[in-house]
């Protein structure tokens, strides 16, 4: 395998082309996640990316097997379940006139109203976009979806982002209603370093007055922050 011309060499491109390269001709792409025990768009990305030849399984799977297909999956589960790439579900779903499925309908249709609501949506918190729009699409979904319209949404603007990082991940969930896993994530992505008081703390019926006291400064700043919150112009819809 050749270096593709014109491609800029960096350590990241070489270390995969080194992974590429030492694949055995003629495979499958599942076959070769499973060889690099690496993810299933990595290796698809970086083995287009320098021209290795994927082998198509369309043909190794029986018409048996693709008359049992539940369609009603998306094709990133048929497709791991066949152990065949999402395009060549893709390719089957339209040659038997099969209509996406639901899951896929429903991204289509938030992608729609994010679009049409995009300015609106800048600032709000992930759950906020959930409610506004009806969809019951799962929150990291609803995530990836914002990020590929260019919606900021919980940036800079949130005043999660500046919450108190010395309480405990349940109290500060309790306080601006959300879960204490979102919580966790969002105090990992920030880099803000552990809670200063533990949740044994909180199960205290006293507990220590700099924790008490912050406990109360943090509910008084949750108050104000939903009074402040401007109205979005976005009334809660169905997504059809």
């Amino acid at each position: 395998m050749n270096w593709p011309t014109g491609l800029k060499e960096t350590a990241i491109r070489r270390k995969w082309f080194e992974k590429i390269s030492r694949l055995p001709g003629d495979q499958d792409l599942q076959k070769c996640v499973r060889l690099l025990r690496e993810p299933y768009g990595a290796v698809r990305r970086w083995g287009v990316l320098f021209g290795y030849d994927f082998s198509d399984r369309r043909r190794t799977v029986s018409t048996e097997q693709w008359e049992n297909v539940d369609w009603k999956l998306r094709d990133a589960e048929i497709a791991r379940q066949l152990g065949v790439t999402r395009e060549c579900v893709r390719l089957v779903r339209r040659a038997r006139g099969i209509g996406p499925s639901a899951a896929q309908t429903a991204t289509r249709q938030l992608g729609r109203f994010i679009a049409s609501n995009r300015e609106k949506l800048h600032g709000l918190l992930v759950e906020e976009v959930i409610h506004h729009s009806g969809t019951d699409l799962p929150y990291h979904v609803v995530r990836r979806i914002l990020r590929e319209h260019d919606v900021k949404a919980h940036e800079a603007t949130s005043p999660l982002r500046n919450i108190d990082w010395r309480l405990p991940n349940r109290d500060l969930a309790d306080i601006w209603n959300t879960s204490p896993r979102y919580i966790a994530n969002l105090r990992a992505r920030l880099s803000v370093g552990p809670a200063v008081w533990t949740a044994r703390t909180s199960d205290s019926t006293r507990g220590p007055a700099r924790y008490n006291s912050a406990l109360a400064a943090e509910r008084q700043k949750a108050t104000a922050s939903r009074r402040r919150r401007p109205r979005t112009g976005l009334r809660q819809t169905t997504l059809a």
